[in-house]
C-alpha cells in the first residue's frame, strides 16, 4: 500500500455519525443475523436488533423463513423476546395475536369497528435468505430476490466462490454461543480483526508459535477481506488450528474464522457510539461432537486469543461481558416502563436472563462479568 489516511477521531464517537453508518450501511443490503440453527425447526425463532430496529426470525408451521420487525402493529410493543419455540406471536400489552407467517389472527375488542380490516395489519415483513449456514435480513427494499446463489453473490461479491471452497458449509453443527460487551466503538473491533497479521505477534504469542506467520497473506474483494496463513511445520499435528488457517471480514461488521475441524463467527453490533456487542458462534466437525475435553480446551485457548490484549494494554477496550451462553426463550415481566424518545408510552420489559452464563477463567478485576438479561434496546418505532 503505498499512501493510507487515518479516519477521524470523530467517526469512532460521535453518535451523529452512528446514526449515519446505521442508515447508509446496516439498513441496506443483506446483514448477518444468525445462523441455521437458531431456526432448524417449524415455530423456531429468535430476535435481535439493529440499532432502532427489532427484528424477530422464524420458521413458520409450513418449514417456511420468516423475517418481520418484532413489533405490534397497534402500539408498537416489543412481541417476542431471546430465542425459543413458539406457536404464534402475541403482544404482551393488548392481546394482538400473529401467526409466525406475519398474518395478525386476533385483535383483542376490534370487532365492529368501522373500515378495519386486520388483513391489512399482519406483521410488516423483512426479506431474509441464507447462505452457508448464516441467515441473512435484508431492511431495505433494493433486492427483488432471496434465491441463496443471488444473496450470496450480492453479499459476498466475488469471495463467494473461495469462500464456498474454504470449508464454510452446513456441515458444521453449532457448539455454543458467547457475547461480549466491549467498550468500544464497533470499528475498533473491526480494526483490530482487519490488522491480524500485524498485532499476532505481540498481542497472541501462543497463537502465533503455531502458525507459519511468512505465509501470512490479505486477499481482498468488494466486500470482502480474506487473510490466510499457514501452521507451523511442528504444528501441524495440532487437532485445533490445522494446516490452514482462513479469516474472511465481511463488510460491514461479520467475521469468519475457519481453522481445522472449528469454524467461529464474530458479529460486531453497535450499542452505541463508544459501545458495541460482539456474539461468537463456535461450529465444529460432527466426527468431534463427543469429544468435551477437546471442545473445552479449544474453547478456552480460544477465549485467551480474545481477552489477552484487553488484559494487557490498557488502551484497548474493556471487556464486559465473558462466556455468556445461548439465550433462553423469552419471559415477559408485567412491570411497565417508560418507553423514552417516543410517542409510545409504555413498554413491556423481557426479563429472562440468559441460560448457562458462567464466569471466565481470567482472574482479573480489569472485567466486570454479568449476566446478559434479554432487555432489548428502547425501540423507536413510530406508527407502523
Amino acid at each position: 500500500m503505498a499512501s493510507a489516511v487515518t479516519p477521524p477521531s470523530g467517526w469512532y464517537t460521535d453518535p451523529g455519525f452512528l446514526r449515519l453508518e446505521l442508515d447508509r450501511v446496516f439498513l441496506r443490503g443483506w446483514q448477518a443475523v444468525g445462523h441455521i440453527g437458531q431456526v432448524k425447526n417449524p415455530n423456531d425463532f429468535f430476535t435481535g436488533s439493529l440499532g432502532n430496529v427489532e427484528f424477530v426470525i422464524c420458521r413458520d408451521a409450513n418449514g417456511k423463513l420468516q423475517a418481520f420487525h418484532n413489533v405490534c402493529r397497534h402500539h408498537a410493543s416489543l412481541l417476542a423476546c431471546g430465542s425459543g419455540q413458539k406457536t404464534c406471536f402475541q403482544c404482551p400489552y393488548h392481546g394482538w395475536t400473529y401467526g409466525l407467517d406475519g398474518t395478525l389472527l386476533k385483535a383483542t375488542r376490534i370487532s365492529g369497528i368501522k373500515n378495519f380490516n386486520k388483513n391489512d395489519f399482519g406483521l410488516l415483513p423483512i426479506k431474509v435468505a441464507t447462505w452457508g449456514p448464516f441467515v441473512l435480513a435484508r431492511f431495505d427494499d433494493s433486492s427483488q430476490d432471496t434465491v441463496d446463489d443471488v444473496v450470496g453473490d450480492e453479499w459476498l461479491g466475488s469471495a463467494s466462490d473461495l469462500l464456498s471452497r474454504s470449508g464454510i458449509d452446513t456441515s458444521l453443527p453449532h457448539i455454543c454461543r458467547r457475547e461480549y460487551i466491549i467498550e468500544c466503538n464497533w470499528k475498533v473491533f473491526c480494526d483490530n480483526y482487519l490488522d491480524g497479521g500485524y498485532h499476532v505477534p505481540y498481542a497472541h504469542g501462543a497463537l502465533a508459535s503455531g502458525l507459519q506467520l511468512q505465509s501470512y497473506e490479505t486477499l481482498t474483494y468488494e466486500k470482502v477481506s480474506v487473510q490466510r496463513c499457514e501452521s507451523a511445520p511442528e504444528e501441524q499435528d495440532i487437532d485445533r488450528l490445522g494446516t490452514k488457517a482462513t479469516y474472511a471480514f465481511v463488510y460491514p461488521n461479520f467475521m469468519i474464522n475457519r481453522y481445522g475441524p472449528w469454524m467461529d463467527t464474530n458479529l460486531a453490533v453497535p450499542l452505541d457510539a463508544t459501545r458495541c456487542k460482539v456474539v461468537f458462534d463456535y461450529f465444529l466437525n460432527e466426527s468431534l461432537l463427543d469429544d468435551q475435553d477437546f471442545i473445552d480446551r479449544s474453547l478456552k485457548d480460544s477465549e485467551q486469543v480474545q481477552v489477552y490484549y484487553h488484559k494487557t494494554d490498557r488502551r484497548s477496550p474493556r471487556l464486559k461481558t465473558l462466556r455468556c451462553a445461548r439465550e433462553s426463550s423469552g419471559a415477559w415481566s408485567r412491570r411497565p416502563t417508560a418507553w423514552a424518545g417516543t410517542r409510545r408510552p409504555w413498554r413491556w420489559p423481557c426479563t429472562t436472563s440468559t441460560a448457562s452464563c458462567t464466569p471466565t477463567s481470567v482472574a482479573s478485576d480489569t472485567y466486570v462479568r454479568r449476566s446478559i438479561l434479554c432487555t432489548p434496546s428502547v425501540s423507536k418505532y413510530k406508527s407502523l
